[in-house]
């Protein structure tokens, strides 16, 4: 099976922050993916269309979410959270606060996960009745909101706190944790085969 391609990034992984925002439309893209597919199985059944919807849903959940989750958890939070330090105290507060809720959210929307992963293995094998309305509308807006507080909250605060230097070692472990050789494309284009 193949899987997605990380090496054609909206945004580079010389620009981690981009990057990982970037991300959140995608998240948000495909959640609408999702209430789409719930409608049109509602209406049409389970196509060919719903088939390759579903595939394209769940690929994209399987394998891009959970990285995007680690950026956060390993790279981008731990680091953010040392830096509060020189931060009015209802700044700091206001970060610690997010990030919590967020790594909260990290834990349900992946229990959520796993219930619309199996209602879109089924609508692959043609079954129409697989995705809870409820279980989509959930899942769809707890991870809307993540993004907003990421983006709002959290975004701010990390351009704030981090260094170029520190900004380059996320940027190196979003790479290497997608599988793209860091050295291959920070070289400049014209070294570069090919």
């Amino acid at each position: 099976m193949s899987t997605i391609d990380f090496r054609t990034p909206a945004a580079g992984f010389d620009q981690p922050l981009e990057l990982w925002l970037a991300c959140h439309d995608r998240v948000r893209r495909m959640c609408t993916l999702l209430q789409r597919l719930l409608e049109h199985v509602r209406k049409a059944g389970v196509d060919e269309q719903a088939k390759v919807t579903a595939v394209s849903i769940r690929r994209y959940f399987d394998e891009a979410a959970p990285r995007h989750h680690e950026d956060e958890e390993i790279d981008l939070f731990p680091r953010l959270l040392q830096r509060l330090e020189g931060r009015t105290e209802s700044e700091a507060a206001g970060v610690r606060n997010a990030i919590t809720l967020l790594e909260s959210d990290h834990r349900e929307m992946g229990r959520l996960w796993s219930i619309l992963r199996d209602a879109l293995n089924a609508i692959e094998g043609g079954d129409a009745g697989a995705l809870d309305e409820a279980v989509v509308a959930l899942f769809v807006s707890r991870y809307r909101s993540h993004c907003e507080i990421e983006d709002t909250v959290i975004a701010p605060a990390l351009r704030r706190a981090l260094s170029k230097e520190e900004l380059d070692a996320v940027g190196r472990a979003m790479a290497q944790r997608r599988g793209v050789d860091w050295d291959e494309i920070a070289a400049p284009r014209d070294a570069r085969p090919g």
